[in-house]
């Protein structure tokens, strides 16, 4: 059997806080009519959750790969592995959905019939930065200074990226995981966070169809949530990633109702 879309839970600990519980309760909820997996690193025991939420499926990956192991720097190879997507082979997609995103509403089969091969929440350009004059220096910036050894945040601008919460096509991850098999060994060398594994997603693979960034905010905001709010004609999208970053907490008050 082939699903459309199974929902990937990453759990990096035992003990959840008391918003990411309410955050968990809500995606649970609100994307009910979708297959779940628990992801979660071997020995973690999450057996409270496991028995709140029977419907969900569990499965263990190493502890090289998620948890306190390795940090982030092995959730970046487990993300830019063929191993992963492989795990989930019986899906045409995976939606990544970690406990700090809240889900607002379900567009998710919709989404996934618009044959996307990563859809995430864009890195939005400032309105200002999109004119002269400061468009024009932004584009020599790039000129000048980008590499591939040193990745700039100018790069990030208008890319959909955002692995927090984000749809992508198991085949064609698994694909790109071949084809990119040296610049994935490139960026896992490497440990600032210019090369997380959802950058090299948003930069590297130039045969992915990507939505553009007026589309990917009606999926999901990330950074700048009142900048995307307003591109988004102050509409919510359907997700959020990072409601509670000190940064965007007052901007997510009014929406999501765990915020104290």
């Amino acid at each position: 059997m082939k699903y459309s879309v199974k929902i990937i839970i990453p759990f990096y600990k035992e003990t959840l806080k008391d918003w990411e519980k309410a955050a968990l309760a809500n995606n649970m909820e609100k994307l009910s009519n979708y297959p779940v997996v628990f992801l979660k690193p071997e020995g973690l025991n999450i057996s409270s959750y496991e028995q709140a939420y029977p419907q969900a499926e569990t499965i263990s990956v190493s502890t090289d790969w998620l948890g306190t192991k390795r940090g982030i720097a092995g959730y970046n190879e487990m993300m830019m592995s063929e191993a992963f997507y492989q795990l989930f082979s019986d899906c045409e997609y995976i939606l990544i959905c970690h406990t700090d995103a809240w889900i607002f509403r379900d567009d998710l089969s919709a989404w996934c019939q618009k044959g996307y091969d990563l859809i995430a929440a864009p890195w939005p350009t400032r309105p200002r930065y999109r004119h002269f004059p400061m468009k024009q220096f932004i584009q020599l910036k790039k000129w000048l200074f980008s590499s591939p050894e040193k990745i700039s945040r100018m790069q990030m601008y208008d890319k959909i990226g955002n692995g927090g919460l984000c749809l992508r096509k198991v085949d064609s991850f698994i694909q790109a995981c071949r084809k990119y098999a040296q610049e994935i060994a490139d960026f896992n060398a490497r440990t600032d966070s210019m090369h997380n594994e959802d950058i090299f997603w948003a930069l590297i693979p130039k045969e992915f169809h990507y939505p553009d960034v007026q589309t990917a905010i009606q999926f999901a905001f990330d950074l700048k949530p009142r900048v995307c709010y307003t591109l988004n004609h102050k509409e919510l999208p359907m997700g959020c990633h990072g409601f509670m970053h000190k940064s965007r907490m007052n901007f997510w008050k009014p929406f999501t109702p765990c915020i104290p």
